[in-house]
């Protein structure tokens, strides 16, 4: 088990660092020869891997990698269109290990196992609060308290520090696969796709700042007229005093 801690947190080094030597993969001209990722959305193109390969999650992690630099997309599906964050997720754990996730991170949230902030593993999915409500927003962790997500709009796929406005509006983590390592040193990959007894916490309602607006518009409107109908009511009393 040490092995592995040891092993996963030097694949989280190499890629961070392989996006700083070699910036060429940020934008990755040639998709294809990273670990088999195809333009092509299809579900005939699936590219599984064995789920003996000690080298499934890696993979993974490189082919999300290989995408920075591609543009965010609402409703986005392939680095031809461009992504959005849980169109990016869903992409490379179909491409690289034949997982088919749900389409929107809220459904996302509902598959896998959960998983405690300390005991991060790269590879996880990692959930966010946004004004839009609960598991709004979806990233991969690479390891090194970084993770890897397609943003917003006017921004492209890349690499964040998983701290600040991230760790407040955090909701949760869950595994879909983890890799295991026997007492002889072998590996395997183990998926817990068809896990959705752990769903995380979905009670949060984000604020809309144009809500807000309208309702103080609302109470000024109101506060409005109910000065006017008193008005008009004291003006009233004032003209039946004069006849009297």
């Amino acid at each position: 088990m040490k092995f592995l801690k040891i092993k996963k947190r030097i694949l989280a080094l190499a890629l961070i660092a392989a996006t700083i030597i070699y910036p060429a993969v940020a934008v990755a001209d040639d998709i294809n020869d990273l670990g088999g990722v195809s333009s092509d959305d299809s579900s005939s193109d699936t590219v599984k891997k064995d789920a003996t390969s000690s080298d499934a999650i890696g993979n993974m992690l490189l082919q999300s990698v290989s995408l920075m630099g591609i543009a965010y997309k609402w409703g986005g599906n392939t680095p031809d269109t461009g992504m959005d964050c849980s169109g990016f997720v869903r992409y490379v754990f179909k491409k690289s290990l034949g997982i088919n996730l749900p389409r929107t991170a809220a459904e996302m949230a509902k598959v896998g196992k959960k998983v405690s902030p300390d005991d991060l593993e790269p590879g996880d999915l990692i959930f966010f609060n946004t004004r839009r409500g609960s598991n709004t927003h979806i990233g991969i962790y690479l390891g090194n308290n970084k993770f890897i997500q397609a943003p917003r709009t006017g921004e492209n796929i890349k690499i964040t520090e998983f701290d600040g406005w991230w760790r407040q509006h955090f909701n949760g983590a869950k595994r879909v696969v983890q890799e295991n390592v026997d007492d002889n040193g072998n590996t395997s990959v183990e998926s817990y796709q068809d896990v959705r007894d752990e769903a995380l916490p979905s009670g949060y309602r984000g604020k809309s700042s144009r809500h807000a607006s309208r309702s103080r518009y609302s109470s000024k409107k109101h506060a409005t007229t109910t000065s006017k109908k008193s008005g008009s009511k004291k003006s009233s009393t004032k003209k039946k005093r004069k006849k009297h």
